[in-house]
């Protein structure tokens, strides 16, 4: 679903479109503050994530972005691999629904069988 979304990158403040994949920006020697998050409606930036890099002459640095998997968690951004952050949010919030149905399911069943007896 976020993969219709597409990435916001402020880099030293100045706001660009990305791309989901490879974005490259050439940019001089010297400090960089790169910012990526995912513009939404509520909350208004989803994963938010930042870096300050230094760059070298003639060096290139890749950078990978990763989306969180809960919408309140903060992105992540760095060398690859990244991890998904929020994947404990998930898993609570499946394992709550989980317990929910399966306790819904064990009521159901006893009235069931009480009132078939």
């Amino acid at each position: 679903m976020l993969g219709m979304i597409t990435p916001m990158i402020v880099l030293n403040g100045h706001p660009m479109l990305g791309q989901w994949g490879r974005n490259t920006i050439p940019l001089p020697p010297g400090q960089h503050h790169l910012h990526v998050h995912l513009p939404y409606f509520l909350p208004a930036k989803i994963g938010p994530a930042d870096l300050t890099v230094w760059l070298q002459p003639g060096m290139a640095l890749e950078l990978e972005y990763r989306a969180p998997m809960w919408a309140h968690s903060r992105g992540a951004l760095g060398s690859a691999p990244q991890p998904w952050n929020g994947k404990g949010c998930i898993i609570a919030l499946l394992a709550i629904l989980g317990g929910w149905l399966v306790l819904v399911l064990i009521v159901i069943v006893v009235s069931v069988l009480s009132f078939g007896q």
